[in-house]
């Protein structure tokens, strides 16, 4: 038995590039949605507090959605 280290994995660049640009549109998504969610409850007249529930926990939401659906449709089934 030889004691030899395993190499490390190689980096892939190309997909490291692609994992942080989707999380850069996501990040931008979700601070688009918690502006316009936050302005267009404050047009309605709601106090700051159910603005702000509102405003911080529908875009996780909607983009876990999203994320769910995509994982369910493009795994292969057993």
């Amino acid at each position: 038995m030889s004691d030899s280290p395993t190499p490390p994995p190689q980096l892939d660049t190309k997909t490291i590039s692609r994992i942080g640009i989707s999380g850069a549109i996501l990040g931008a998504i979700i601070i688009g949605l918690f502006l316009l969610l936050w302005f267009v409850t404050g047009d309605m007249g709601m106090s700051s507090f159910p603005r702000l529930v509102i405003s911080v926990c529908i875009p996780p939401t909607l983009i876990a959605l999203i994320f769910g659906i995509y994982l369910l449709t493009t795994r292969p089934s057993h």
